[in-house]
């Protein structure tokens, strides 16, 4: 039985990759900041995988080269999803960016050393499509740094620059074959009682934080999709040296109350706000301020590598706000 090493288990996408490699017959050893979440880990797996002699636990910290080597020792495969995510606007930027950095770079140095057969990340469309008056990306575009952009998405940027840097930077003997996934904003069920960062998109159309909307477009993937691609991209002998943009479709953020709407879901707001209103707030928070890049955009992705490499089929992303919507009702984490 091959055994792939997991990074960040606890982690929206990475409990949705742990059950999908138990149920294709891999066993799995993930990492932890906590190994008090042990238990809830194995719980939310369970439900929908036998996991039990298929996974075992390790703690890591980002930060500290304790415990790497011997966490990717005896592994097969590597999937390195552990990253600090944030939505707001952090007081300092490197609690994003040096977790960032230092993960991938003790993940991807304890793989080349034990020689793994493949190093799949977690990147990010944030590493993407910043800092650019672009509307039409592929995998092959980059964020520019030299422009004002998110922490986050300077995190995620440096972080898969030093994949490729590092690797390429290998004598041919040393090198080891690796892949990055960049997903846009990942929504649908969660595993755990931790529906995710990037579902707040939904869910603040439907707790009262925002009655009127924004108009930008907003670019969705589901939680499954992204952890079938990981999966494929580490299988996949085509996949090497590639990046995965993956993205199902990009509609309007309005679009997407109005789905909720007609869901039964009567709280989603109904107003677009006009754009001079989010300009002129842009002044006094720096939230609005970092999202004037996409006011009234809609972009064009094309996830070439994911559909004609992995042969990719997304999943209907309707369907995903909606269930996305049920699970934080059920979950008494919006009321309506």
């Amino acid at each position: 039985m091959e055994k792939v090493f997991i990074s960040g288990g606890s982690g929206y996408i990475a409990l949705h990759c742990i059950a999908k490699l138990i149920e294709r017959g891999f066993s799995v050893k993930t990492s932890l900041r906590n190994m008090d979440r042990k238990e809830e880990i194995i719980k939310s797996i369970s439900k929908v995988v036998n996991c039990k002699n298929k996974i075992d636990f390790c703690e890591l910290d980002l930060l500290k080269d304790q415990g790497w080597d011997e966490a990717v020792s005896g592994c097969d495969y590597v999937l390195h999803l552990a990253s600090p995510v944030m939505f707001g606007v952090p007081k300092d930027s490197d609690t994003l960016i040096k977790p960032a950095l230092g993960g991938v770079e003790r993940c991807l140095k304890s793989a080349v050393k034990h020689q793994v057969k493949r190093f799949v990340m977690t990147s990010s469309f944030a590493a993407i499509g910043s800092g650019t008056n672009k509307i039409e990306f592929d995998d092959n575009d980059w964020t520019d740094l030299n422009n004002e952009i998110h922490a986050y998405n300077i995190s995620k940027t440096k972080a898969e620059q030093f994949l490729w840097e590092h690797i390429n930077s290998l004598k041919e003997a040393q090198k080891i074959e690796v892949c990055a996934i960049n997903p846009v904003v990942v929504i649908g069920p969660s595993l755990s009682d931790d529906m995710g960062t990037s579902n707040l998109a939904i869910r603040k159309l439907l707790d009262g934080s925002m009655p009127f909307i924004p108009k930008f477009g907003i670019d969705l993937v589901d939680v499954q999709d992204v952890a079938d691609m990981h999966i494929e991209a580490m299988l996949n002998k085509e996949a090497v040296g590639k990046r995965f943009l993956l993205s199902a479709n990009t509609i309007w953020y309005s679009e997407v109350a109005d789905i909720l709407r007609k869901n039964g879901f009567k709280k989603a707001p109904k107003h677009v706000v006009p754009n001079i209103f989010i300009r002129i707030f842009s002044l006094f928070d720096k939230e609005a301020k970092l999202a004037l890049d996409r006011l009234g955009k809609k972009y064009t992705l094309h996830p070439n590598n994911a559909l004609n490499i992995l042969n990719w089929k997304p999943r209907n992303i309707e369907k995903s706000i909606i269930e996305t919507a049920h699970q934080l009702r059920d979950l008494k984490i919006i009321d309506c």
